[in-house]
């Protein structure tokens, strides 16, 4: 538990007591002030929205961000063809020795 620590983030005038691997603080904090960030977005573009409102647009916003990364970041069709031309490589070279 030595790689644990306390931490409080401020989020749209709110304390978090939060316990977090001490590694991951940075994200944390980043995360904090990005939600406070797209809120004020949201409260700036939607003045007469109410603040729940202002809420599940920055949270639908975060979501969209999030799935969309997942598309990016998925390397298994890479993986599936680099095994294919690996064994295409394996035949060719086993057919000249």
């Amino acid at each position: 538990m030595d790689d644990m620590m306390k931490i409080h983030l401020l989020i749209d005038n709110e304390r978090y007591p939060m316990t977090i691997r001490r590694e991951d603080e940075q994200l944390y904090r980043d995360a904090a002030k990005q939600i406070d960030n797209k809120l004020n977005k949201y409260r700036s573009y939607y003045p007469d929205f109410s603040p729940a409102r202002h809420w599940a647009m920055a949270a639908l916003e975060l979501a969209f961000e999030n799935i969309s990364m997942k598309d990016r970041n998925d390397t298994a069709p890479y993986q599936e063809k680099l095994q294919e031309l690996t064994k295409e490589l394996e035949k060719q070279i086993s057919n000249r020795e």
